[in-house]
This record gives structure tokens, sequence and C-alpha cells, in this order.
């Protein structure tokens, strides 16, 4: 067969098959990022369905756990009652130590003694009623609990202590709003949602598992005074509580050598209203809410 000479090509049939093969490459790196796209919502779908699991696996656990609770308190919905929404939280901005297993001790039928942690929600069965325990910021607590706050603020006076409370009764909806406000925050400086969510609860409790939800807990400051911090354990007021809230029925309900079982930080401002009987025993036991209940159980 005889051979020909290779055929020399044109100038524009060469510019032809140069943009043929850049449009292959291209057609095959846009086929590999399509791929790899893919794979990436593949791969966050999956990681996303297990971590619903996780947390539907955990809300039954707490919720087998605390479906058991409830209260002997037969007063007009908590919702009848709200607070103003200018509170501030009361939560402490500082981490919390971690909490150990859900304690969920018997309430020995009193609904004073009704538990409510990190880890144990408010019965959703919880009704009282409300008032106003300090007309100067209006704040509420359950009507046997502020009663006993105004007796124990009177009390105070004589001795020439004054006590203010800055926070008291919080509808379930407004510890939602500050909670979503705190996450919101840290969901803004690029944490994942989990990571939010877990960052938020260090500072603001999640909602319904507060005491701040059942109106027996009272954050309790003086006007000179008035921050929620650690410092407020030297005012004469603090110290006045730490002798005399008993008397009136409340306990100081974060303890500082108490922290690894409240799962909470000390809190020398935060009292909780569980009756004078049960402040007396609780308090002559030297044990937090946790243990004392515990051993109820035993």
């Amino acid at each position: 067969m005889p051979s020909y000479p290779p055929r020399d090509m044109s100038e524009s049939e060469r510019r032809r098959r140069a943009a043929a093969r850049a449009r292959r490459k291209r057609q095959v790196v846009r086929n590999r990022l399509i791929f790899c796209a893919v794979c990436l919502v593949l791969i966050a779908a999956v990681g996303f369905g297990v971590f619903k699991l996780a947390g539907v696996l955990t809300d039954g656990k707490e919720n087998s756990g605390t479906s058991g609770q409830s209260t002997s308190q037969t007063t007009s919905s908590s919702g009848s009652s709200s607070t103003s929404s200018s509170e501030p939280s009361s939560e402490p901005a500082s981490e919390p130590a971690s909490s150990g297993e859900t304690v969920i001790p018997a309430s020995d039928g009193d609904w004073r003694l009704t538990l409510v942690n990190n880890n144990v929600a408010l019965p959703e069965d919880w009704q009282i009623t409300t008032k106003v325990a300090e007309a100067s910021t209006q704040r509420e607590l359950a009507d046997e609990a502020a009663d006993a706050y105004m007796q124990m603020k009177q009390a105070a006076a004589v001795d020439g202590v004054e006590l203010l409370l800055c926070s008291g009764y919080r509808t379930v909806e407004y510890q939602q709003n500050l909670f979503d406000q705190e996450k919101q925050k840290w969901l803004d400086q690029g944490m994942s949602e989990e990571e939010a969510y877990d960052k938020a609860k260090t500072v603001v409790a999640v909602p319904g598992y507060s005491e701040h939800n059942s109106g027996l807990a009272a954050d309790i400051v003086t006007p000179d005074h008035q921050t929620l911090d650690s410092a407020f354990a030297n005012t004469d007021a603090a110290k006045w509580l730490f002798e005399h809230a008993p008397e009136y029925g409340f306990i100081l309900r974060y303890p500082e050598d108490k922290q690894a079982i409240t799962g909470i930080i000390y809190e020398p401002w935060h009292y909780r209203y569980v009756g004078v009987e049960n402040a007396k025993a609780i308090t002559e036991s030297g044990k937090c809410l946790e243990e004392y209940l515990d051993g109820l159980s035993a």
C-alpha cells in the first residue's frame, strides 16, 4: 500500500481540536465536582439521621424516667400568670460542673419537693398560681413561696438587711426565648446546632428544666450588690440568708461543695422554696436537694 505524507492541518483545524479537548476536560472536571457534591450531601444526610436518632433515644430515656412524677398542687394553670418580658436571665454565665447520672428521687408526696434540674424536667401537669412577691421588681413566685419570701424580707429588714428578689417565676415560653437568644449567639460564632445547644445550656437552663419554671425558685440579691456572681456570698444579705432562710422554708439550692451532684456552679443567690419543715431537715442533713430526695426514695 502506498504511503502518503502527513497532511498539514490548517490553523482553524488545530484551534477546533484544541477547543474540543478543552471542552472534554471541563466536562470531566464538572462531572467530578457533581459527584463530590452528591457524596457530601449523602454523608450529611446520614450524619443528620444518626444525630436525630441519638436525640430521640436520649429524650426517650429522660421522658421514661420522669413520667412517673406528679404534683399534688391542684390550683389553676401557670398560664394564668406571667412575668415581665424585660426580666433578665439569672442563669450563670459560667461553665457548670458536669452532672452525673439522672437522679429521679421520690418527693414523699410533697409538691414543694418536686425536683427540677438539668436531667429532670418539670412535670407536664404542673399547675400553680403566682403572685407578686417583690413590689419593686414585680417578680412573682408561687403563692405559698411568695408569702414566705415577703415574711423573710420583713424579718431581714428588722435585722438591718435589705433583700431584693431579682428573678422568680418564669413561664416555659419566656425561658425558651432566653435559651434561643443564647443559642443564636453561639451559632453566630460559627458553632454547629449541637455545639451551640450544649454551650447555651451552660448559661441558660433548658426550657422546662429550670426551677424558675416551677415558681419555687428565687434569685435573691441586695440593692447594693445586684450582680449574680460568687462575690454576693460576701454581702450581709447572703450571710443573713445562709443563716435564716430555712426558717422561712428556703434552702440554698446550689451549694459550693455540691457542684458535682447538682451539675450547677455555686450560686449563693439562688434559693429554693421547699417549706419550713423540709428546709430545716435538708439544711441539718448537710445534703443538697438531690441527695436528700434520693435518701427518701431509698
